[in-house]
This record gives structure tokens, sequence and C-alpha cells, in this order.
């Protein structure tokens, strides 16, 4: 009967049958060397169409600008889009009824912001020509009145009215010579500015420019009609006026546009 072969795999003659107990390493820095691959493609991937998302949203930014650019100027920055409208345009004179132009570019508008949840501020701005007649008490109440429409319009469009903030500024922030018909023109306007974030803010407050030291007394009794809301608006607006109800020089407050 022929001897059996012994054929020993694994070692070589001599050597010890134990397993080294290190072994293991090896395995598992392969493990950690293929995860790190996979999480570096996850990233790029990741970033990849992040990037391609920016990309979209600033030719959609883009898009928008032009079509908005017969009625007005535009800038583009990385937090927000401000556009302003001649009101000449987009309103009749001393009239708040907005023309059917400027409802249709509003779809446009109400279409992109459809496609975000970022509050909308609406600054409505007069010149310094007093009213005469009619049912505004002056312009800036004319003003405020504009921007509310705008936002209205927005409002009908299907744009959740949480995100909107109507600011009437009156003649208190213009941009050009009120004594000329061309600076007039230039502060007669309607700023839109499309944040990309939401804010925490009033919906529906006038913004005023103290000139002097107005007391607010006088002002809620014009504007309110009654005194009482005087305590409104002193706790609308901390620090910015003085224990004497005056307001401070400079300083601009919220007065509630329907108390």
């Amino acid at each position: 009967m022929a001897k059996g072969k012994f054929f020993s795999f694994g070692r070589r003659f001599g050597e010890s049958s134990r397993m080294d107990p290190n072994l293991w390493v090896v395995s598992y820095g392969n493990t950690m060397t293929l995860l790190m691959i996979f999480f570096l493609i996850l990233y790029s991937n990741s970033y990849n169409l992040k990037q391609k998302s920016i990309e979209a949203q600033k030719t959609e930014d883009q898009l928008l600008v032009k079509k908005l650019e017969k009625f007005g100027s535009s800038a583009i920055t990385g937090d927000k889009i401000k556009v302003t409208f001649s009101q000449d345009i987009i309103f009749q004179s001393a009239s708040p009824t907005l023309s059917k132009d400027f409802d249709n570019i509003l779809i446009e508008v109400s279409d992109y912001l459809k496609k975000s949840s970022g509050t909308v501020i609406i600054s409505g701005h007069a010149d310094a020509t007093p009213l005469k007649g009619g049912k505004y008490k002056d312009n800036w109440f004319l003003s405020a009145e504009r921007g509310w429409n705008v936002a209205q319009e927005l409002i009908k469009n299907g744009i959740d009215p949480n995100r909107l903030q109507i600011r009437g500024y009156g003649e208190f922030n213009p941009v050009a010579d009120n004594s000329t018909e061309e600076g007039r023109g230039k502060n007669r306007r309607i700023e839109m500015t499309i944040m990309k974030v939401q804010t925490e803010e009033p919906k529906r407050y006038i913004y005023y420019k103290a000139s002097g030291l107005e007391n607010i007394n006088e002002l809620a009794k014009k504007y309110l009609g009654d005194e009482k809301f005087s305590e409104v608006i002193k706790g609308l607006n901390p620090g910015k006026i003085d224990a004497d109800g005056k307001i401070l020089k400079d300083a601009e407050i919220l007065i509630p546009y329907n108390p």
C-alpha cells in the first residue's frame, strides 16, 4: 500500500500553526478605506446637486428681473432681490389702483414666489406734493395704501399673507430732489424686496421717519384718530421715544396702519 502524500497549506515547514493576532488590522483598514471612498462619493454627489440647485436659482432670479425691467430697476444680491417700480407706470395719478399691465406682471412675480418661502417687503414712497382733497389724509397714507394694493394682488395670486410686509414711507425717504418734476417722479415709487428667508416682523405697519421731536400723542390723533393709540405706538418702538412721548431725532418708528 502506497504511503499517502501529506500537503501543508498556509505555512512553511517548521513554522508555528498559530494565526497572527494582528491580521484583523488589515481587514479593518480595508473596510475604513472603502467607507471613506463611499462617503467621499456621497459628499461629491451632494455638492454637485447643491451647485446645480444654486445655478438653477440664479437663472430663476435673472429671468424674473428680466421680466420686470420695463417697470423699473432691480438689483440681485446673495440674500435678496430688490426691484424699484415707478408709480407713474403702475398707478394712475393720486390713485392706488394698479394698472392692468402691472396686474399681469404680478402674476409672474407670484409664480416665482411660490417656489420659495422668504419674506416679501413692499414699500410705498411718495413725493412731497401735498394732496388736495380725496380720501387720503396725506401722501403718507397714500403710499401705504399703494403698497397694500400690491400686496393684495399677490394674496389673490396665492401668496401667503404671513410672508408679506407693507411699509408706507410717504415723502420721508426721497431719492431725488422734490423741487423738480423729474425728481418728484423718481420719489413716487414702490420698492419690492424679495428675501431668501422669512423674517419675523409686523405685517401691516407704516414706517415713519421723524424729522424732529414729534410728539406721539399728536401723531396718534392725526393719523389714527385718537390719542389713546400713543401707547400702542410707544410699545412698538422701545428706545425710540423719550419719557415725554417725543420721537428721537431721525428715528424710524412703526405706526399701526389699522390699530
